[in-house]
């Protein structure tokens, strides 16, 4: 049988039957040379993968999974609606505003749209938290879920670093695995022709599926944690690759994956002795908030009071780094043996984080991206009333010659034409929110997916880290809050942008947290973030543990009655 692949007529959409006649030529003069291969009626084998041994099945394969995805179906449908308002309405709007968040808006919302598009595919997994496995290249992720997960070959475990998919592992009501494209076409495929595309693809016939499978879902009938989604993420280095890591294609994959998981087990290879400076900068760039379980893997091959010293080394380390830790313990995946003093880390984390969510925050997502790009309108008008008012008082006054009064009237009526602009412009951005709104909950709706617009605490966590196009004034995992102006902003008049202004909190009160803006400019406002506020965005978490006295915050005034607050969750 021959071992190639024409990749060119499958990318062109049909077989190129000349190379098939060709390939048996070619398969004739292997044989005659005592290169022995199977016909495709003869059995191959025991143990040899059909995809990988025939390459009529391996073309087969990859004409699936390439494959555009049916548009007539109503969710494709509403997901093609969804693109179109994202990607013409809202960007054709951002091109001719005079919106500087533009930029960032419509790269949270790109995200927003993939979110989308892989819960229309797999909408079981939004019902529950995930805990994602990351780890180097080799660090033993897929070997360590099998053996916690109770299924030795749920996941393939050869060592070719070509694992670049996402791979999600749930409870369903069927033994089934299934691949996402990124044409929104899903495609139901079994153990071998995973075991094909995660490893041994590349390597036979030089194809990777990293550009062209969005994530995979493995759902099993008998799951042992039924309230949990499991991650399976690419080793984010390569032995290749190390030194180029920004064409690390791999790495960004993880990251994009990681960053948005519920819960992190970072595994950690004991032959390094404890966390490498690599795996430690890339834990500080997902900027969780969340604490993360390091495991020490492959702990069997070290007698366990040299285990027990890397874990105490590793932790020092952590704690030396600032690395918000769970705790470091070891594990076997050979021996299904946890290393620590209890014996039961592990297991308590997940039985504790295994409930199911209190329902998708897509729509909540969708609404904090379009608030923060409408309230720029907001501060906008702000600063330009502030300006009109003072350019009305300086028209009226005696001292004013009557060139100047004309030329202070000239730049009245541009403020105004601004002010018409920018009030025009906020109700095209308005409308576009419920039209997106609306295609987001009739697309739940349709596929039976629970929304809420008070996320817990742990979906906040895991929704807040910003896309790394966004604006250099926020920081790259932040929490922001709305915030009640009390008193007269007319100062402000004296600041050309009041949308990014430093202040700190000054006090905690049983009302809520007290800012005041670090300017030069003499003001008498108050800012206070309601307990109220906090409480709707927190649930329980306490004030104290993200407030306190002296901490640096970004305020936003967006009316005088309003403004937004940024806290950047790395420093509180």
């Amino acid at each position: 049988m021959s071992t190639d692949l024409d990749f060119d007529s499958l990318m062109n959409g049909h077989i190129d039957t000349n190379n098939n006649e060709n390939s048996s030529v070619s398969r004739n003069a292997n044989e005659q040379s005592g290169q022995t291969h199977a016909s495709s009626q003869n059995t191959r084998a025991e143990g040899v993968n059909q995809y990988l041994y025939e390459s009529e099945k391996g073309l087969s394969l990859c004409a699936q999974l390439i494959a555009n995805g049916d548009s007539n179906t109503p969710v494709a449908r509403l997901l093609a609606e969804i693109k179109h308002t994202i990607e013409h309405d809202f960007l054709l709007l951002a091109k001719q505003d005079d919106n500087t968040t533009g930029a960032y808006t419509y790269a949270q919302l790109l995200l927003l749209e993939k979110k989308l598009n892989e819960i229309a595919a797999f909408p079981h997994l939004e019902k529950y938290y995930t805990v994602a496995v990351g780890g180097s290249f080799s660090a033993g992720k897929s070997r360590f879920l099998n053996s916690v997960l109770g299924c030795p070959s749920l996941l393939p475990t050869d060592t070719t670093p070509t694992t670049s998919i996402p791979t999600y592992l749930s409870l369903g009501e069927h033994n089934a695995i299934s691949a996402l494209n990124f044409y929104r076409k899903e495609t139901v495929i079994d153990e071998e022709a995973l075991k094909a595309i995660c490893h041994a693809f590349n390597e036979r016939f030089g194809v990777t599926f990293s550009h062209l499978l969005q994530l995979i879902s493995v759902e099993r009938e008998d799951f042992k944690y039924p309230n949990l989604v499991f991650l399976d993420t690419p080793g984010y280095s390569k032995a290749d690759d190390i030194v180029n890591t920004q064409n690390n294609t791999d790495e960004n994959i993880a990251r994009e994956h990681l960053r948005s998981a519920d819960y992190l087990i970072w595994l950690v290879d004991q032959q390094n002795g404890t966390v490498p400076q690599q795996d430690i900068e890339f834990l500080k760039s997902l900027e969780l908030t969340q604490p993360v379980l390091v495991v020490i893997s492959k702990a069997d091959k070290k007698p366990e009071s040299q285990i027990q010293q890397i874990i105490n080394t590793a932790k020092q380390d952590l704690q030396r780094a600032e690395i918000n830790f769970l705790d470091v313990i070891g594990y076997s995946a050979q021996l299904n043996k946890e290393f620590s003093s209890s014996k039961t880390v592990l297991t308590d984390l997940l039985q504790t984080v295994s409930k199911g969510k209190n329902g998708s925050v897509v729509s909540w997502q969708a609404a904090k991206i379009f608030n923060s790009y409408i309230n720029f309108y907001e501060s906008s008008r702000q600063i330009l009333s502030l300006t009109n008012g003072t350019i009305k008082e300086l028209i009226f006054a005696e001292t004013i010659s009557d060139k100047n009064k004309q030329h202070l009237d000239d730049i009245n009526n541009k403020t105004k034409a601004q002010l018409n602009a920018l009030a025009t412009q906020k109700q095209v951005a308005l409308k576009i929110q419920q039209q997106l709104q609306k295609q987001i909950t009739q697309l739940c709706e349709l596929l039976n997916v629970k929304t809420t617009m008070q996320p817990s605490s742990v979906a906040l966590s895991s929704s807040n880290t910003t896309c790394s196009l966004g604006n250099d004034n926020v920081p790259q995992q932040s929490l922001v809050f709305e915030a009640l102006v009390q008193g007269s902003i007319k100062q402000l008049s004296a600041i050309a942008d009041i949308t990014a202004l430093q202040g700190r909190v000054i006090k905690l009160s049983a009302v809520g947290v007290h800012i005041k803006i670090d300017e030069k400019v003499q003001t008498d406002f108050d800012i206070i973030i309601t307990r109220q506020k906090i409480k709707a965005q927190l649930g329980a978490a306490m004030i104290g543990d993200y407030f306190s006295e002296g901490l640096r915050v970004i305020v936003h005034i967006v009316n005088e009655k309003k403004a937004s607050i940024t806290v950047d969750i790395a420093s509180a």
